[in-house]
């Protein structure tokens, strides 16, 4: 039943389409499509001229640009530059990796000279700072002992 009604529609449909694109109606929608209007080669080249000259002008004031846009365009794109210039300069010295390096791998004059360029930490009174901090830790040990056993 549904293919009946389907073939009839079908039908329907092929015979709209026949009426609508039949022979006379081909012929003169081709007809038209070769036809030229009165006077089209004489006025062309006025035609063409002023539409290109209405596209350049229309370009000209749309993209137009102050000289001073220019210069904030340009400026910014070299901050852009010059801070991501210095910011990977800056990360290149922190990204240096220490290697494992055993201590028979370092030569004597290297040990040397670190300890040398380090002389001012090697100066230092180790003994006396102990001596100073178990001192006051000392003091304090006697201070909280005196507190404790004060209760009254």
């Amino acid at each position: 039943m549904n293919n009946n009604k389907e073939n009839i529609e079908i039908l329907n449909d092929k015979a709209l389409v026949e009426n609508l694109i039949s022979k006379q109606v081909l012929n003169n929608y081709e007809a038209k499509q070769f036809e030229v209007p009165a006077n089209y080669f004489q006025q062309f080249e006025t035609q063409v001229l002023s539409k290109v000259g209405k596209e350049n002008k229309a370009k000209k004031s749309s993209f137009f640009i102050p000289k001073w846009g220019q210069i904030a365009v340009a400026a910014s794109f070299f901050t852009i530059i010059a801070t991501t210039y210095l910011w990977l300069q800056s990360n290149d010295h922190e990204q240096t990796v220490a290697s494992n390096i055993s201590i028979q791998e370092i030569t004597t004059t290297e040990i040397d000279a670190y300890v040398n360029e380090n002389e001012a930490i090697a100066e230092i009174d180790w003994q006396a700072e102990i001596n100073k901090e178990t001192s006051n830790l000392e003091n304090i040990n006697a201070h909280l002992i005196k507190d404790t056993n004060n209760t009254q």
